[in-house]
């Protein structure tokens, strides 16, 4: 459906909706196995209601409302209704610690929170002193609240009723709240995820993040009878460009699933029609894959092993506009019968229309392995202050790629090797930071910070944010985020740094295995251990990796090999501030935590004793201590 320029902000959206299908389903949630269904109706007054109930609260216009939750519908229908009320709604990250939550909030200057849950409400009582501006903790989920007594605490069920009961005093002061809005104002304050300094406020209009939406829409075309599955984190931009607000503006129904450990199976059962993850699960969908094969039986490896290159040659042929022998589809129909068509069923991709991912570049060997199953999954490229940039189009995939520009985006690199774009879905600024807005938007051009190029064809080929581009002390250049990234599609290696740099001849790395893979492996072999730490450093699980890397480097320009390696006695983690809430690598933290391993490394060590401070999760904090050995990729390398 056509979204007339009339209804230019999310709430109005939302209005239309009611009125053009009010009794038609809008969302689906699972809970305690069940699917609950809302209507259009149940959505629009229980957002009309939260709404009025704000405003009643003292909910002024420009105010900003942060939520923090699991993906469910009350974490939107507070955001919509934030907006609706004339405010500004922020996300903060569900794993966000007290200290990371405190800083949102206090930066942002929210006058209310909207919280999932028991442990959010304790984040916000433990930090509340620190937040003046803040006047209400508002939660849905009531379990173990019911002793709390807080006077500045209470539940969304009680304002909205006391929003219902506004309106019975004025009927129409919701109309007349959300019809005077323009696109212009702002919907959210997007913070970034802070990889090199603390996270920044994006201010970002209606109309930047509709806009984004439609451009995303033009390349999947969705209608009111599709299916969504809400699993990209709510407090990320991509949810509202990939997600909610193609949600609103083609009227498809989006399903919750019951949680985070169950998204896999519900999405199944959801059967939808686009598919959006982003690269880390395609990355541990393709992982998981990979591992069950390792201990399938001794047929399924078969029938697998047969038919997967012929999977790889079909879909090959079918990007580079090649047409293969009756005798090959015939075959490929054969192997979709028995192998790729139950699989695809088995990861709730059955009946997929659109596959998509964003938010950092996926590999091309996962992304080749997802279209051999049958998969056409594309690649997308957005950033929260340019918003929906580029993306592949049907028929015209290069792996390689991010895509073509979308319609109505201006790009071009600049001198230095930084991708500047130019559009109407940019954003507004940085919150509370003219001299950075002024630095970024430059000319009408948003500075995205990325190194691009763009080939023959139009397509943007990502290379690495533009501050992390490698260069040895011999000149030669290197891309860690593609090297890593390549490290990633490894059945084994859960994540990976690179490291060199114009003071270093050769480029090296830092490894996490994935532990749960790692120990079915040793069991298999019958290898002993005791923990994940003596596990990590036993000579067998170091060959095994090694032939990843020897893998990689055969692909690899010579100079840029990676040559030296260590395999970390633990994963990199959020809370440890060693990878951000949208598990990107804080590289600049990283390489100063472990520096020492790091000298032993470029100065030819043998192994380094690490203590490295940690986090639990019940807040203490404790230090690990253990030996770290480095290792040679190859001796022939090394020569």
């Amino acid at each position: 459906m056509a979204v007339s320029e009339g209804w230019d902000t999310i709430p109005k959206l939302m209005v239309r909706n009611y009125e053009n299908w009010p009794q038609r389903t809008a969302v689906c949630r699972k809970r305690l196995g069940i699917w609950q269904r809302y209507r259009w109706a149940d959505c629009y007054q229980k957002v009309k209601h939260l709404a009025l109930g704000l405003v009643d609260l003292g909910l002024e216009a420009g105010d900003v409302v942060c939520l923090i939750g699991d993906n469910e519908p009350e974490w939107f229908w507070g955001a919509f209704a934030a907006q609706a009320g004339g405010g500004i709604a922020t996300g903060i990250f569900v794993d966000s610690t007290p200290s990371e939550v405190k800083y949102i909030a206090a930066h942002s200057g929210a006058k209310f929170a909207i919280v999932n849950d028991q442990e959010q409400t304790d984040k916000f009582l433990e930090i509340k002193d620190e937040l003046p501006s803040l006047k209400k903790i508002i939660y849905w989920n009531p379990k173990g609240l019911k002793n709390y007594d807080q006077p500045n605490l209470v539940s969304l069920g009680a304002v909205m009723e006391q929003g219902r009961l506004a309106e019975e005093s004025d009927p129409d002061l919701f109309t007349r709240r959300v019809m005077k809005q323009s696109g212009d104002d702002t919907a959210f304050v997007y913070y970034t995820s802070g990889t090199s300094d603390l996270p920044k406020g994006v201010i970002v209009s209606h109309r930047a993040l509709i806009s984004s939406a439609r451009k995303f829409a033009a390349r999947y075309p969705l209608s009111d009878r599709d299916e969504l599955v809400s699993n990209f984190p709510a407090a990320w931009v991509g949810d509202s460009i990939f997600t909610t607000i193609p949600h609103l503006l083609s009227g498809a129904r989006l399903n919750f699933p019951e949680k985070p450990e169950t998204v896999a199976e519900d999405t199944r059962e959801v059967g939808p029609s686009l598919t959006s993850y982003g690269p880390r699960q395609w990355e541990s969908l393709v992982g998981s894959i990979q591992a069950k094969m390792i201990y399938a039986s001794s047929l399924r490896r078969s029938v697998y092993n047969l038919f997967l290159p012929l999977g790889h040659k079909i879909s090959d042929a079918d990007l580079q506009g090649e047409r293969l022998s009756l005798w090959s589809r015939f075959s490929h129909w054969v192997g979709y019968q028995v192998l790729f068509k139950p699989l695809k069923d088995r990861l709730g991709l059955s009946k997929v229309r659109f596959a998509v991912t964003g938010g950092s570049v996926l590999s091309p060997h996962i992304l080749r392995l997802i279209h051999a199953i049958g998969v056409e999954l594309r690649q997308n490229y957005v950033t929260t202050e340019a918003g929906f940039i580029s993306s592949h189009a049907g028929g015209e995939i290069k792996l390689e790629s991010v895509g073509r520009p979308a319609l109505g985006t201006e790009v071009r690199v600049s001198d230095s090797g930084e991708l500047l774009v130019r559009s109407d879905s940019i954003f507004s600024g940085y919150y509370k930071d003219p001299a950075r807005t002024e630095a970024t938007l430059v000319g009408g051009w948003c500075r995205t910070g990325d190194a691009v190029n763009i080939d023959e064809d139009g397509h943007l080929i990502y290379l690495d944010r533009l501050e992390h581009m490698g260069e040895l002390s011999s000149g030669v250049p290197y891309a860690p985020q593609y090297i890593e990234s390549q490290l990633r599609f490894s059945t084994y290696i859960k994540n990976a740094i690179v490291i060199g740099g114009r003071h270093r001849d050769f480029v090296s790395a830092i490894l996490n295995v994935d532990f749960a893979l790692l120990a079915k492996w040793a069991e298999h072999h019958r290898l002993t251990y005791t923990a994940f730490a003596d596990l990590s450093q036993k000579e067998e699980v170091a060959d095994l990796v090694r032939g990843d890397l020897e893998r990689l480097n055969s692909y690899l320009p010579e100079p840029a090999w990676v040559k030296r390696f260590v395999i970390l006695h633990k994963e990199f983690d959020p809370d440890e501030a060693e990878l951000t809430r949208t598990r990107k690598l804080r590289r600049a933290f990283i390489e100063e935590r472990y520096r020492d391993l790091i000298d032993t490394i470029y100065r030819g060590g043998k192994e380094v004793e690490v203590k490295v401070p940690v986090t639990y999760r019940d807040g203490h904090k404790g230090v690990i201590s253990t030996a770290i050995k480095v290792r040679t990729v190859s001796d022939r390398i090394m020569e």
